[in-house]
This record gives structure tokens, C-alpha cells and sequence, in this order.
């Protein structure tokens, strides 16, 4: 895992689990394993100008991802787009929408696989 990943925390019940040799996205009690990362370290490491000198990828937060070669389908950085006419409807001053139909897959369901 990325060097700066601690541990796979349960949603649910807190309980930690170490990493293995098997991907778990689940804890014993059915709920979903969160990351947890050592921010100190990493904002000492790495800070917000290097970041902005990486390439617009997800690979920007190698640091944060698993140990692996970088991959991409060109995923990532999909826009924030205004919503004027709709923020007032609603009484919102500034307004916006995502838009994840740029991904590669063309779908927003991408963003939760």
C-alpha cells in the first residue's frame, strides 16, 4: 500500500484491519473498510506546490494509492461546472455540478467503481 496508508478502519464498529495479500473492501461485520492515512506525515512530505506540479492525473497522490505501476484510461479531473440559473432557484450564491461524463467509461457510474 502507499507509503503513507496506516490501516483499513471499519466503518461500523472501528475495528482495524491489516493488510494482507487479499484486497478486503468489507469488515467481519459486513460494513465498509475505510482508509486511514498519516496526513502529518504526508503534508511534511509532500506539500501543496509539488502536488500542483504533477501531472492532472489521479496519479498526483501516488503517495495515497497502492504501491503499483501507474495506469490510466486518462480518468480523473472530470470539471465543476456552474449552476447560475439553478443556485438561485435554490438560494445558493455559487453552485456546481460535477460533471463525470468526461471519464473514459462515459458514465457516472464510474466514479464509484
Amino acid at each position: 500500500m502507499g507509503g503513507f496508508l496506516d490501516r483499513l478502519e471499519c466503518a461500523r464498529c472501528g475495528r482495524a484491519r491489516a493488510f494482507g495479500p487479499e484486497p478486503a473492501t468489507l469488515c467481519g461485520c459486513g460494513s465498509p473498510l475505510l482508509a486511514r492515512y498519516r496526513i502529518d506525515a504526508l503534508g511534511r512530505a509532500v506539500g501543496r506546490d509539488d502536488l500542483a506540479r504533477r501531472a492532472r492525473s489521479i496519479w498526483r497522490y501516488a503517495e495515497m494509492l497502492p504501491d503499483v505501476a501507474p495506469i490510466s484510461l486518462g480518468e480523473g479531473f472530470t470539471p465543476l461546472l456552474p449552476a447560475r440559473r439553478l443556485g438561485a432557484d435554490l438560494g445558493l450564491e455559487r453552485l456546481f455540478i460535477k460533471d463525470e461524463s468526461v471519464n473514459p467509461t462515459g458514465s457516472f457510474k464510474a466514479r464509484g467503481m
